[in-house]
Formats: C-alpha cells, sequence, structure tokens
C-alpha cells in the first residue's frame, strides 16, 4: 500500500542518534543503520575492554567479570577506584578454592580513562556485567528452555572480538587512506592476556610516554601501586619485574660492550661502574629465569643496581644515596629517583654517552646567557649552571686523557 501511494522510501532504517565525532575532520561514521547498530556496538565494547585491561594491570578473568557500579571516585585524594572481584588464591574459610571468585579488600586504581570507559558501557546495555556475552536481547523461542542471558564473556570469545576489531580498524583505515593500522603479529593472534605484560613494557621503558593526552606510563604506574595492582597478589608487579630484569639485562649489555670499546667513566660511583658492570655480565650473562616472581627475587642483587638517566648514571647504594628513594633503604627492590639526582651524590657516574647529553645542555644555556633580554636573576642562575656542567665535562675529559 506504501509503494502504491507513490511515497519515498528509504533502503535502510537508521538510528535517531547522529555520529558526532570527527576523525580527520569528518564524521567518523555515515549515518549508523539498525543492521550495523549490533556489530558497532560490540566494537565499541571490545574498545573499552581493551582501554580497561590494558590501563589497570587487572587479569583477563578479572576484567570480563567487572561489575556495573564497580567504579567510584574519592573526592579527598582525586583518585580512581574500581571494585571488583579475583579467582586467583580466592578461597573460602574451609580453605577450598571459591571458583567463581571473592570481593577483593583492596580496588584497583586507575586513571580517569577507565573510568570513561566504564560509563561508555553501563550507558551501552543494561547487563549487570560489564562485559555480557551478549549485548542485544535474545529471541525465545516457545516451548523451549530459555536461554541464560548476560554470562561473561570467555577468555576464547573476548580473543575472536580482538581480532574481529582489529580487522575492523584496518579496514576503516584503507577506507579512510591512514596508515596507523595494526600490523599483523608475528606471535599470532592477540591474547588479552598480552595486555598486562606490554604495560609494564612501556612502564619500564617509556614512562614518560604518554598514554593519552598529557598522562604519562610513569603516572599511571605510581598511581596503581596505590591500589591493589601495586600488591604482590595482583601478579602485576612479577610482570613488570620481568620486564625490569629483561631492561637491565639489555644495558648491562651495551654497558660492557662500550667499556670494551674504550667509554671513559668519570665521577665518584666511576670505578663502582666498572666493577658491577663486569661482574653483572659474567653473573648473568645467559640466566635463564624460571618465572617472573624469580626475575623479582633476581633484580634485589646489588650488581644490578645500574640506573641511567638524564645525563647520569646512578650506581646505587641506598645507604649513602642523596636522592629520594623510590622504597626504604633496606628493602632490596629499592630504586633511586633520577629526576631527583643530587650533584654531590657519592652514586654518580658518567659515561661518555651522559656527557654527550651534558654538552647539549651546555650548548642550550649558551644561548641563553647570551641573550640581552634575560631577566637578571634568570641569567645569573643559569651561567651558574653553565659553569658547573662546564667543569663536568672538563673533568671528565681530563680523566680520559689520563
Amino acid at each position: 500500500m506504501i509503494m502504491e501511494s507513490g511515497l519515498p522510501v528509504g533502503e535502510d532504517i537508521y538510528l535517531d542518534t547522529p555520529a558526532t565525532a570527527q576523525l580527520d575532520g569528518h564524521p567518523w561514521h555515515p549515518r549508523i543503520t539498525f543492521d550495523q547498530a549490533p556489530r558497532l556496538a560490540r566494537l565499541l565494547s571490545t574498545a573499552c575492554f581493551i582501554i580497561v585491561a590494558y590501563l589497570s594491570g587487572a587479569r583477563v578473568g578479572e576484567v570480563l567479570n567487572l561489575r556495573r557500579g564497580c567504579v567510584n571516585f574519592d573526592k579527598d585524594t582525586s583518585l580512581w577506584f574500581i571494585e571488583g572481584l579475583y579467582f586467583k588464591g580466592a578461597e573460602g574459610e574451609d580453605g577450598n578454592k571459591i571458583p567463581e571468585g571473592t570481593l577483593r579488600e583492596d580496588p584497583w586504581v586507575v586513571i580517569e580513562l577507565v573510568s570513561r570507559a566504564v560509563a561508555v558501557l553501563e550507558r551501552l546495555h543494561e547487563s549487570h556485567l560489564l562485559f555480557p556475552n551478549r549485548l542485544k536481547p535474545i529471541k525465545q523461542t516457545p516451548g523451549k528452555e530459555p536461554k541464560r542471558r548476560g554470562e561473561a564473556r570467555s577468555d576464547r570469545i573476548i580473543a575472536e572480538d580482538l581480532a574481529k576489531f582489529a580487522a575492523w580498524v584496518n579496514e576503516r583505515c584503507q577506507q579512510l587512506g591512514r596508515k596507523d593500522h595494526i600490523p599483523a603479529d608475528a606471535a599470532g593472534p592477540i591474547a588479552a592476556s598480552r595486555f598486562r605484560r606490554t604495560l609494564a613494557w612501556f612502564i619500564r621503558r617509556k614512562p614518560r610516554g604518554l598514554i593519552a593526552a598529557s598522562i604519562q606510563y610513569g603516572h599511571a604506574y605510581t598511581q596503581m601501586l596505590q591500589g591493589y595492582a601495586g600488591s604482590y597478589e595482583a601478579g602485576f608487579l612479577d610482570d613488570y619485574a620481568f620486564e625490569d630484569w629483561l631492561f637491565r639485562m639489555e644495558g648491562i649489555a651495551e654497558d660492557e660492550q662500550r667499556l670494551l670499546a674504550g667509554e671513559h667513566v668519570s665521577g665518584p660511583a666511576a670505578d663502582a661502574y666498572r666493577y658491577r658492570v663486569q661482574a653483572a655480565s659474567r653473573e648473568f650473562a645467559g640466566r635463564v629465569l624460571n618465572s617472573e616472581r624469580h626475575a623479582r627475587d633476581m633484580l634485589g642483587n646489588p650488581l644490578l643496581q645500574i640506573h641511567h638517566g638524564e645525563g647520569m648514571t646512578c650506581v646505587l647504594n641506598p645507604a649513602v644515596a642523596a636522592c629520594q628513594l623510590r622504597g626504604s633503604a633496606d628493602d632490596s627492590m629499592v630504586t633511586p629517583d633520577t629526576d631527583d639526582c643530587r650533584p654531590r651524590c657519592q652514586c654518580l657516574a658518567r659515561t661518555d654517552r651522559d656527557i654527550e647529553v651534558i654538552q647539549e645542555r651546555v650548548e642550550e644555556l649558551a644561548g641563553i646567557v647570551t641573550d640581552p633580554l634575560a631577566p637578571p636573576i634568570r641569567h645569573a642562575r643559569e651561567q651558574h649552571e653553565l659553569d658547573r656542567l662546564r667543569a663536568i665535562i672538563e673533568d671528565h675529559q681530563r680523566g680520559a686523557q689520563e
């Protein structure tokens, strides 16, 4: 009847809500049809899973079992918390394992980006689980047993969702002529369990790298340590320790090669630096670790306490360190605050690589002190720093010639 009336009939039924987000100055997606909505909703849910799993340091099962209303904001501390279940080591008073998990006493401390992802999920569907297996209503067949609704996704299902998400992103990149596609992984399909190790890798190697906007990995890690993710029961510290071990062993190997090639080292801890590099290489080169926790135990060895910073190297001895240590002096896992390095600290050593960085800073300061418009106070401060750095370079070069 409608067709016979001559009224125009659309080819699809569209959602009333327009796509307002912009990508390269254009709407991220054309008008969305009802048939497209379920797939896009699933992709959005997967994107939120990636954010929560990656930036919380939680295990996959813990993320998949998060409930609606799990996020809280503490106005006194300005921290975001996520409450949830834990499964590994969950036991009842009788000592028997609790397969359905139990509520953790300590929540995760997360950055605001995670709380925003949770808020999106709570608007996306009505399930009590943040990541239900099904997002759309289930059609029931009369006379048959009703299907279960809202079960949490399994590891297998979330792995399939991640593969579909990557395929969709690459499809959109090709359509829009973008080059930031997701490359194929040589190790095969991406498993959700790899998010924790990837986060640990970036925190250890790129602490000043940006997660989003002005949020750095180092800042996120500092917040995470205040909650459940910072406890040894959470397991994330073991993942981080393994990445820390690999990073330090790579550094020791490079340090030894440079010493053998004639790199000069100056500063009060120069002798300790040379001894530790050579001894650590003999002790740990080729060492096979049995577990991530084994890596954490090994990191307490004094031979591995060499920390490269910006234009300096810390050969840490907690008893004489002048900086604000991360941890107590009697803790085997204590690390220096290389951003708070004190010029007179007895743990300081300077390699040729450090001197190159200092030389760049000298050239920068030389331009500042010759600026006639610089305020007198700033001129005096920068001139003092310039003289100090030049003295460091001269002392290093003088020692290299002896």
